[in-house]
């Protein structure tokens, strides 16, 4: 299984916390008991923040953050076409799930997983 961290973006929010996104790059191969365990796994690690968003695109030259605030999340087609699945966390109020997408999150309807 390859997960490949590609970069992090931190935005500062109104209320002095910050939520902050991640973009990762997976092999094809994945699947998404691979990918559920690898959240369970690095999900100590993100416990800072409000949001903590994990982006897992199919290839490394697509991955970007969105146009928009962090928690808006991707709306463009081609962004949508190279995603794989995304994880999100909300420190706050203990919020954590997994939305993997067989093919991607255009043409996929998302398989969600809650994350302990």
């Amino acid at each position: 299984m390859k997960i490949t961290k590609i970069d992090i973006k931190k935005e500062i929010r109104n209320d002095g916390n910050f939520n902050q996104m991640t973009l990762f790059e997976v092999d094809n191969t994945i699947t998404i008991e691979e990918l559920k365990n690898y959240c369970s796994e690095v999900k100590p690690n993100y416990q800072e923040g409000y949001f903590q968003i994990l982006v897992f695109f199919k290839k490394t030259d697509a991955a970007r953050f969105p146009d928009n605030p962090l928690t808006g999340m991707f709306m463009e087609d081609e962004d949508l076409k190279n995603i794989k699945a995304t994880y999100t966390i909300n420190n706050i109020n203990g919020y954590s799930k997994l939305d993997y997408y067989d093919n991607n999150s255009f043409e996929s309807l998302a398989q969600t997983i809650d994350i302990y």
